[in-house]
């Protein structure tokens, strides 16, 4: 099963931040999940929300600043937003990265272009399944997700038709049945947040995948005790 830090673990750490990153590679995890958008210049800038304000407290959107500009302000650890380049850079662990809005596919075509070396450690998720379609085009071999709201009758079409390998839904309503649904037809299932003590062992012992959380120590201390 994966653990994986859910930006970072954010609520362990300032969220998408360097620090983050670095601080649940030391704990454990076998992946971290950050999210991206674009800056003014064209670079994958790491933070979940379009606008500054929430976590830098600046009343901008990405996409007004550069990627210098960015770098300059402060998510909470005394750094800027960092670009994917220095989470790449920061870290060796496999790097979830939820493309948050359609502008993010070129630029991260962009990305891979320049950094080849990066593409067996990155795997793109995102609610606009068209991009991860698009994304498999040029790199069939990337161990993409398509993230969803809901319960597909058939996960395994949706998976397909989305040319990914695995679905991520919210931890609510999971179950061992879907589980084994998603199983039965070659496709694996991630949850996202569950981050209460009760809700991580219901997605471990349904039997999930991976399990994206704000706390992964808790993750990581219940997953150790149910292999004791």
């Amino acid at each position: 099963m994966w653990v994986i830090a859910h930006r970072g673990g954010g609520a362990l750490f300032p969220e998408n931040s360097l620090s983050a990153f670095r601080s649940v590679e030391r704990l454990g995890v076998d992946l971290v999940e950050c999210d991206v958008h674009v800056s003014k210049d064209g670079h994958l800038m790491v933070i979940h929300d379009r606008s500054l304000r929430r976590t830098t407290g600046v009343d901008r959107n990405v996409e007004e600043l550069t990627r210098d500009e960015l770098s300059r302000l402060d998510v909470g650890d005394g750094k800027g937003v960092p670009a994917l380049a220095d989470v790449m850079e920061a870290i060796q662990l496999p790097v979830t990265v939820e493309l948050k809005s359609r502008n993010t596919l070129q630029a991260l075509l962009t990305f891979l272009t320049h950094h080849r070396e990066w593409i067996s450690r990155l795997v793109p998720i995102s609610f606009y399944h068209p991009l991860l379609r698009a994304l498999a085009d040029y790199y069939p071999d990337l161990e993409s997700g398509a993230l969803l709201a809901g319960f597909p009758v058939e996960p395994g079409r949706v998976a397909n038709a989305a040319r990914c390998r695995f679905l991520s839904l919210h931890y609510e309503g999971v179950s061992s049945e879907y589980v084994e649904l998603c199983h039965s037809q070659d496709i694996k299932l991630t949850v996202w947040t569950p981050n209460e003590d009760s809700d991580i062992r219901d997605m471990i012992a349904a039997g999930v995948d991976g399990i994206a959380s704000d706390r992964p120590d808790r993750v990581l201390a219940l997953l150790s005790g149910s292999n004791n």
